[in-house]
Protein backbone atom coordinates (compact mmCIF):
# COMPACT_ATOMS: atom_id res chain seq x y z
CA UNK A 1 0.00 0.00 0.00
CA UNK A 2 1.16 3.64 -1.07
CA UNK A 3 0.49 6.92 0.69
CA UNK A 4 -3.18 6.93 1.63
CA UNK A 5 -4.45 10.51 2.27
CA UNK A 6 -7.37 8.65 3.13
CA UNK A 7 -6.75 7.18 6.60
CA UNK A 8 -4.36 9.62 6.65
CA UNK A 9 -6.83 11.90 6.96
CA UNK A 10 -7.36 10.18 10.42
CA UNK A 11 -4.64 11.94 11.63
CA UNK A 12 -6.55 15.14 11.26
CA UNK A 13 -8.73 13.56 14.19
CA UNK A 14 -5.17 13.29 16.31
CA UNK A 15 -4.91 17.31 15.61
CA UNK A 16 -7.25 17.63 18.86
CA UNK A 17 -4.28 17.63 21.03
CA UNK A 18 -5.80 16.71 24.56
CA UNK A 19 -8.48 13.96 25.09
CA UNK A 20 -12.06 15.22 23.20
CA UNK A 21 -15.83 13.44 23.71
CA UNK A 22 -18.78 13.67 21.44
CA UNK A 23 -22.20 12.03 23.29
CA UNK A 24 -25.03 11.85 20.58
CA UNK A 25 -28.26 9.76 21.18
CA UNK A 26 -31.10 8.37 19.12
CA UNK A 27 -34.02 6.11 19.74
CA UNK A 28 -32.91 3.82 22.31
CA UNK A 29 -29.30 4.31 22.18
CA UNK A 30 -26.57 6.62 23.38
CA UNK A 31 -23.12 6.55 21.98
CA UNK A 32 -19.79 8.61 22.52
CA UNK A 33 -16.92 8.98 20.05
CA UNK A 34 -13.40 10.36 21.41
CA UNK A 35 -9.87 10.98 20.68
CA UNK A 36 -6.90 12.10 21.25
CA UNK A 37 -2.78 12.36 19.59
CA UNK A 38 0.80 12.94 20.79
CA UNK A 39 2.49 14.87 20.42
CA UNK A 40 0.19 17.61 20.13
CA UNK A 41 2.29 20.52 18.81
CA UNK A 42 3.01 19.51 15.16
CA UNK A 43 5.06 20.95 12.09
CA UNK A 44 3.27 23.71 9.57
CA UNK A 45 4.65 22.28 6.22
CA UNK A 46 5.75 19.12 6.80
CA UNK A 47 4.86 15.82 8.40
CA UNK A 48 5.86 14.40 11.95
CA UNK A 49 5.02 10.85 13.27
CA UNK A 50 2.14 10.82 15.97
CA UNK A 51 0.23 8.28 17.65
CA UNK A 52 -3.50 8.10 16.90
CA UNK A 53 -5.56 7.01 19.63
CA UNK A 54 -9.94 6.57 18.98
CA UNK A 55 -12.24 5.04 21.28
CA UNK A 56 -16.65 4.85 21.11
CA UNK A 57 -19.20 3.18 23.29
CA UNK A 58 -22.91 2.42 22.68
CA UNK A 59 -25.32 2.35 25.66
CA UNK A 60 -28.85 1.53 26.38
CA UNK A 61 -31.48 4.04 26.77
CA UNK A 62 -34.35 3.90 28.96
CA UNK A 63 -33.31 0.30 30.48
CA UNK A 64 -34.25 -0.74 26.80
CA UNK A 65 -31.69 -3.20 24.70
CA UNK A 66 -30.12 -1.03 22.27
CA UNK A 67 -30.02 -1.71 18.78
CA UNK A 68 -26.81 -4.01 17.31
CA UNK A 69 -23.64 -1.70 16.30
CA UNK A 70 -22.83 -2.98 12.89
CA UNK A 71 -20.63 -0.34 11.24
CA UNK A 72 -18.01 2.48 13.10
CA UNK A 73 -16.90 4.77 10.04
CA UNK A 74 -14.79 7.81 10.67
CA UNK A 75 -14.45 10.40 8.39
CA UNK A 76 -11.47 12.56 8.38
CA UNK A 77 -10.37 16.32 7.82
CA UNK A 78 -8.46 15.75 4.41
CA UNK A 79 -5.02 16.96 5.86
CA UNK A 80 -2.99 14.12 7.14
CA UNK A 81 -0.90 11.15 5.89
CA UNK A 82 -0.98 7.58 6.48
CA UNK A 83 1.36 5.46 4.78
CA UNK A 84 2.29 1.39 5.03
CA UNK A 85 4.88 1.21 2.60
CA UNK A 86 7.53 -1.06 3.02
CA UNK A 87 5.55 -1.98 5.85
CA UNK A 88 5.36 -6.20 6.11
CA UNK A 89 1.35 -7.93 5.75
CA UNK A 90 -0.15 -10.39 7.76
CA UNK A 91 -2.12 -12.83 5.67
CA UNK A 92 -6.24 -13.34 6.98
CA UNK A 93 -6.13 -17.02 7.80
CA UNK A 94 -2.44 -16.50 9.94
CA UNK A 95 -4.98 -15.01 12.35
CA UNK A 96 -8.35 -16.90 12.86
CA UNK A 97 -8.55 -19.34 15.89
CA UNK A 98 -5.20 -17.65 17.49
CA UNK A 99 -4.75 -15.80 20.84
CA UNK A 100 -3.56 -12.90 21.35
CA UNK A 101 0.09 -14.69 21.93
CA UNK A 102 -0.13 -16.74 18.50
CA UNK A 103 -1.09 -13.63 16.88
CA UNK A 104 2.23 -11.57 17.81
CA UNK A 105 4.11 -14.50 17.29
CA UNK A 106 3.23 -14.99 13.59
CA UNK A 107 2.23 -11.78 12.60
CA UNK A 108 4.43 -9.14 15.12
CA UNK A 109 6.44 -7.18 11.79
CA UNK A 110 3.00 -6.40 10.52
CA UNK A 111 1.38 -4.97 13.54
CA UNK A 112 0.40 -1.12 13.09
CA UNK A 113 -2.06 -1.10 16.60
CA UNK A 114 -3.60 -1.90 19.51
CA UNK A 115 -6.63 -1.79 21.91
CA UNK A 116 -9.94 -3.54 23.40
CA UNK A 117 -13.49 -4.84 22.55
CA UNK A 118 -16.39 -5.15 25.21
CA UNK A 119 -19.34 -6.76 24.60
CA UNK A 120 -22.23 -6.90 26.61
CA UNK A 121 -22.91 -11.28 26.52
CA UNK A 122 -26.55 -12.34 27.83
CA UNK A 123 -25.48 -16.31 27.16
CA UNK A 124 -22.07 -16.48 28.49
CA UNK A 125 -22.12 -20.23 27.76
CA UNK A 126 -23.06 -20.00 24.09
CA UNK A 127 -21.11 -16.43 23.34
CA UNK A 128 -19.67 -16.37 20.15
CA UNK A 129 -17.47 -13.48 21.14
CA UNK A 130 -15.61 -12.27 23.96
CA UNK A 131 -17.12 -9.82 26.90
CA UNK A 132 -13.62 -8.50 26.96
CA UNK A 133 -10.87 -8.50 24.46
CA UNK A 134 -7.78 -7.62 23.55
CA UNK A 135 -7.26 -6.02 20.15
CA UNK A 136 -4.47 -6.14 17.69
CA UNK A 137 -4.50 -4.59 14.46
CA UNK A 138 -1.96 -5.95 11.56
CA UNK A 139 -1.70 -4.05 7.86
CA UNK A 140 -3.33 -6.49 5.62
CA UNK A 141 -4.65 -6.94 2.37
CA UNK A 142 -8.25 -8.12 2.08
CA UNK A 143 -9.77 -8.95 -1.89
CA UNK A 144 -6.77 -7.86 -3.47
CA UNK A 145 -6.69 -4.03 -1.65
CA UNK A 146 -4.64 -2.82 1.56
CA UNK A 147 -6.89 -3.61 4.93
CA UNK A 148 -5.97 -3.48 8.36
CA UNK A 149 -7.27 -6.80 10.12
CA UNK A 150 -8.44 -6.37 13.62
CA UNK A 151 -7.94 -9.74 16.15
CA UNK A 152 -9.90 -9.46 18.96
CA UNK A 153 -9.46 -12.39 21.57
CA UNK A 154 -10.50 -12.64 25.05
CA UNK A 155 -11.45 -15.44 27.59
CA UNK A 156 -14.10 -13.94 29.50
CA UNK A 157 -16.57 -16.02 28.92
CA UNK A 158 -14.95 -18.73 26.89
CA UNK A 159 -11.19 -18.38 24.78
CA UNK A 160 -12.97 -17.14 21.81
CA UNK A 161 -10.94 -15.27 18.94
CA UNK A 162 -12.12 -12.90 15.87
CA UNK A 163 -10.79 -11.04 12.83
CA UNK A 164 -12.58 -7.75 11.83
CA UNK A 165 -12.15 -6.10 8.94
CA UNK A 166 -11.39 -2.47 8.84
CA UNK A 167 -10.61 -0.69 5.48
CA UNK A 168 -9.49 3.05 4.25
CA UNK A 169 -10.77 5.17 1.22
CA UNK A 170 -11.63 8.43 0.09
CA UNK A 171 -15.04 10.07 -0.50
CA UNK A 172 -14.53 13.83 -1.74
CA UNK A 173 -12.99 16.73 -2.05
CA UNK A 174 -14.63 18.15 0.72
CA UNK A 175 -14.11 19.06 4.62
CA UNK A 176 -13.90 15.15 5.37
CA UNK A 177 -12.07 12.88 2.59
CA UNK A 178 -10.20 9.95 4.31
CA UNK A 179 -12.68 7.30 5.73
CA UNK A 180 -12.02 4.43 8.22
CA UNK A 181 -14.10 2.04 8.60
CA UNK A 182 -14.74 -1.11 10.93
CA UNK A 183 -16.84 -4.22 10.74
CA UNK A 184 -18.53 -4.84 13.93
CA UNK A 185 -18.91 -8.64 14.60
CA UNK A 186 -22.00 -10.53 13.99
CA UNK A 187 -22.98 -11.36 17.63
CA UNK A 188 -26.58 -11.79 17.24
CA UNK A 189 -29.37 -10.68 18.86
CA UNK A 190 -29.66 -13.86 21.05
CA UNK A 191 -26.39 -13.66 22.54
CA UNK A 192 -25.36 -9.89 23.40
CA UNK A 193 -24.22 -6.75 21.79
CA UNK A 194 -20.91 -4.93 20.97
CA UNK A 195 -20.86 -1.98 23.30
CA UNK A 196 -17.39 -0.34 23.31
CA UNK A 197 -14.30 0.03 21.35
CA UNK A 198 -10.76 1.89 21.42
CA UNK A 199 -7.94 1.31 19.14
CA UNK A 200 -4.61 3.14 19.56
CA UNK A 201 -2.59 2.93 16.22
CA UNK A 202 1.07 4.12 16.46
CA UNK A 203 3.98 2.12 14.22
CA UNK A 204 7.53 3.54 13.01
CA UNK A 205 9.95 1.45 10.96
CA UNK A 206 12.24 1.96 8.80
CA UNK A 207 12.09 1.34 4.88
CA UNK A 208 15.29 1.36 2.32
CA UNK A 209 17.19 3.25 5.42
CA UNK A 210 14.72 6.00 5.29
CA UNK A 211 12.52 6.36 9.09
CA UNK A 212 9.00 6.04 8.23
CA UNK A 213 5.89 6.34 10.65
CA UNK A 214 2.20 4.69 9.98
CA UNK A 215 0.57 8.10 10.71
CA UNK A 216 2.00 11.50 10.17
CA UNK A 217 0.46 15.14 10.31
CA UNK A 218 1.03 18.66 9.87
CA UNK A 219 -0.71 21.91 11.19
CA UNK A 220 -2.01 23.41 8.31
CA UNK A 221 -2.13 26.81 10.22
CA UNK A 222 -1.87 30.06 8.16
CA UNK A 223 1.65 31.80 8.06
CA UNK A 224 2.17 33.64 11.05
CA UNK A 225 -0.39 31.77 12.95
CA UNK A 226 0.26 29.03 15.48
CA UNK A 227 -3.23 27.64 16.25
CA UNK A 228 -5.96 27.26 14.13
CA UNK A 229 -9.30 25.88 14.32
CA UNK A 230 -10.72 22.99 12.44
CA UNK A 231 -13.25 20.25 11.92
CA UNK A 232 -10.97 17.55 12.74
CA UNK A 233 -12.97 14.31 12.48
CA UNK A 234 -16.83 12.95 11.62
CA UNK A 235 -17.71 9.45 13.71
CA UNK A 236 -20.39 7.61 11.94
CA UNK A 237 -22.37 4.67 13.77
CA UNK A 238 -24.64 2.79 12.13
CA UNK A 239 -26.72 0.63 14.15
CA UNK A 240 -29.05 -2.89 13.14
CA UNK A 241 -32.43 -1.34 13.04
CA UNK A 242 -31.03 0.89 10.27
CA UNK A 243 -30.04 3.52 12.11
CA UNK A 244 -27.56 6.43 11.98
CA UNK A 245 -25.88 8.57 14.50
CA UNK A 246 -23.51 11.06 13.30
CA UNK A 247 -20.87 12.75 15.44
CA UNK A 248 -18.50 15.78 14.57
CA UNK A 249 -15.21 16.53 16.70
CA UNK A 250 -13.87 19.75 16.39
CA UNK A 251 -10.58 21.51 17.90
CA UNK A 252 -7.47 23.45 16.97
CA UNK A 253 -3.87 22.16 16.08
CA UNK A 254 -0.88 23.66 17.42
CA UNK A 255 2.21 24.65 14.99
CA UNK A 256 5.77 23.99 16.63
CA UNK A 257 8.32 27.05 17.38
Amino acid sequence: MKRLALVGGIVALSLLGTAQAEIVSGGNVRVSFRGWISPEVLPRSTTAPITLHVAGTVEPVGGRRPASLERVTVEINRHGVITTRGLPTCPWRLLRSRNSRQALHLCRDALVGTGHFTSHIDIPEQAPFPATGRLLAFNSIKNGKSAIAAHVFGKDPVPTSEVLRMTFGRRGQGTFGPIFSVEMPKIGNEWGYVNGFDLTLKRRYRYHGRAMSVISASCPAPAGIREAPFKAARGIYELADGSTLTRTLSGSCQVAR
